[in-house]
Parts: C-alpha cells; sequence; structure tokens
C-alpha cells in the first residue's frame, strides 16, 4: 500500500538531478483524481449560477419594488 518515498517527506521532487522537471508540463494539469481545469471549471458555473439567483432575486419577488 505505501508506496516507495521520494524525499525526505515523502514529494516527489520538482526538478531531477540533471536540472530536467520531475514531471512534464502536460502532466501537471491531469493529475490527481479530479483534474484541476474541471474542478475550477464547477466552481466557476456554480459562482454564476448563484449570482444569478441573487441577481433574478431582485427583479422579482419582494424585493422589486
Amino acid at each position: 500500500m505505501s508506496a516507495k518515498l521520494k524525499g525526505p517527506d515523502g514529494r516527489i521532487p520538482d526538478r531531477l538531478p540533471d536540472g530536467r522537471p520531475a514531471v512534464s508540463w502536460e502532466r501537471r494539469w491531469t493529475e490527481g483524481v479530479l483534474p484541476l481545469w474541471l474542478v475550477a471549471t464547477a466552481g466557476g458555473v456554480a459562482v454564476f449560477f448563484v449570482l444569478g439567483i441573487f441577481f433574478y432575486g431582485s427583479y422579482t419577488g419582494v424585493g422589486s419594488a
């Protein structure tokens, strides 16, 4: 279950000994359980949705007059 540790605290080092990045830039956005771009897109849509509800409520109902 436990993987071989790469550094003293278990993290993969940022650079290889020859200076190249340890993880390619293409994989940095797609590593993990959910890609970061997917989480950010869902969060942005949720923010617009909640703001839309507030704007809709300000033009209809009790606060409209």
